[in-house]
């Protein structure tokens, strides 16, 4: 479609103007009494399309307010333009340039993240500039910066994750077995099983297993079928009742 437009503008324009089509043009044909609105469409997409062109040149300006990221194409130096108020001076000509550094910035009153920032630049730079011993006392620094963090603001323990199907306070068997067991040994297994449940564990301790429960050779059918299981805790219940 482009090159449609192109190609009946410039016919349009070489015949008026001669040359070629500039936006000078294209608004010196849509003004003319007698253009056409052919003329007028033409003569708008070329100037839009002009106009509205990205320059590939031009770079945008930084922005007043550091963003934390260096913009591309941008003179700026990130962790001192940033925030002038902020900077930090750094000196690790010698080795005792960067103690003193060190010692400044474990002492300063910045937030944690800041120090480690000043601390990376200063072992970044040292580093570019050959100057190692400078550089393994700056990750020092940042190690011993951490443990301390770690230290008085310790990581939340994450909540125990249960296991597949875990967690569950119910104990099932035939109904024929709960009805041979005394109310003791009903308690003991529901207890057993409740406090299994409760750490989030998929069983119950195997020291409160019941022992004939299903008969030899019973298949997943008797189970389903013929061994009608119960809840021990409310036998009145089938095992999959809430």
């Amino acid at each position: 479609m482009s090159k449609a437009y192109r190609g009946v503008l410039k016919a349009r324009i070489s015949k008026l103007y001669g040359g070629d089509v500039t936006v000078a043009k294209a608004r010196k044909l849509k003004s003319r009494k007698d253009a056409t609105p052919r003329d007028k469409q033409l003569a708008n997409w070329f100037i839009n399309m002009q106009t509205n062109r990205p320059s590939v040149n031009k770079k945008k300006a930084d922005p007043k307010v550091g963003t934390g990221k260096k913009p591309k194409g941008s003179g700026r130096r990130l962790y001192t333009d940033e925030n002038p108020k902020d900077t930090v001076s750094i000196k690790f000509a010698t080795v005792s340039d960067a103690r003193k550094t060190i010692a400044k910035v474990m002492n300063i009153n910045k937030p944690y993240a800041r120090k480690i920032q000043i601390l990376t630049v200063l072992e970044q730079r040292a580093e570019v500039m050959g100057k190692m011993q400078q550089a393994r006392l700056a990750r020092a620094a940042k190690k011993k910066l951490k443990a301390a963090n770690e230290k008085s603001s310790p990581k939340k323990q994450s909540p125990m994750k249960k296991q597949k199907g875990g967690g569950t306070k119910k104990v099932c068997l035939p109904a024929a077995k709960i009805r041979s067991m005394s109310k003791a040994e009903r308690d003991k297994i529901v207890r057993a099983k409740r406090s299994a449940g409760a750490k989030g564990k998929y069983k119950r301790s195997s020291k409160t297993n019941v022992k004939g429960a299903r008969k030899k050779g019973a298949t997943l059918r008797d189970w389903f079928k013929k061994e009608d299981w119960r809840q021990v805790s409310n036998p009145s219940k089938k095992c999959g009742e809430k």
